[in-house]
């Protein structure tokens, strides 16, 4: 990747010097997660490991219209000492989004830290402050992977590419209570639904935890009650998300499907 070309020569040399402890290691995932006006961004690694975790690239999305923004990174303890993250340039404009890259290069072994990974645990990384209802997802879109934007997610342990998956990629906003969702944990056959007072614009979306949209309706100048039965059963089980924007609001809504 662009990104890393500059850095490239100090990543090989690092991970030639590194401990050969880590070196068997697996793909590591990556998650966004809402904490209050805070997003986490932790990842996931599938193994232990407590060598050189070299370098990261990840980026977030979220709707231009929705006013909402990101604020400043933070990073404690280890985690800073081992992979400090930056934003790479300031955020870009596509379509109705916003986007927002952000880049990590390491050198220092979690081992020299003492610290280390465990399979399966996740590692908060970093957290990011957040203003604004709108909703924020990790992505890898059309925009990332253009040539000239680089930027889907990325990560280098040792210096060799052991990019995983986003595992949860949408971070949730404050539930509404005039939204249910029966049954919620389902079989992948549920129904949704809820009221409008006041006549507006509704968008409805369901997405999955990458972000991918698998139902949308849009409607104009909506006043009532909406109801929506959904199978997903042809889908792969896991965490599904209803994102629904009326009032110039967002607010998102989890859906367990076991």
């Amino acid at each position: 990747m662009k990104l890393l070309n500059a850095l490239g020569s100090v990543l090989l040399a690092a991970a030639i010097s590194a401990p050969s402890v880590g070196l068997a290691q697996q793909q590591v995932d990556i998650g966004l997660f809402r904490n209050g006006d805070k997003l986490e961004v932790r990842v996931r690694p599938a193994s232990d490991f407590n060598g050189i975790f070299s370098s990261l690239v990840f980026t977030i999305r979220w709707d231009r219209s929705s006013g909402a923004a990101l604020g400043a990174l933070r990073q404690e303890g280890a985690p800073a000492q081992y992979m400090p993250v930056m934003k790479s340039g300031a955020v870009r404009e596509s379509g109705t989004f916003n986007y927002q890259v952000y880049a990590g290069f390491g050198v220092s072994p979690l081992e020299g830290l003492e610290t280390s990974w465990r399979a399966g645990q996740e590692v908060v990384l970093a957290t990011i402050s957040v203003t604004g209802k709108g909703e924020f997802e990790l992505v890898n879109d059309a925009f990332t992977a253009e040539p000239a934007t680089n930027a889907n997610f990325y990560v280098s342990l040792g210096g060799r590419d052991q990019t995983g998956v986003i595992y949860k990629g949408l971070s949730t906003a404050e539930e509404d209570g005039t939204v249910t969702i029966l049954p919620n944990p389902n079989n992948g056959q549920f129904t949704f639904f809820f009221s409008v007072n006041t006549p507006t614009d509704v968008t409805v979306e369901v997405v999955n935890a990458l972000g991918q949209s698998i139902f949308n309706d849009t409607l104009r100048n909506f006043e009532g009650t909406y109801r929506k039965e959904m199978d997903l059963t042809s889908m792969s089980s896991g965490l599904y998300y209803l994102k629904l924007k009326r009032n110039g609001e967002t607010t998102t809504h989890k859906i367990v499907y076991r």
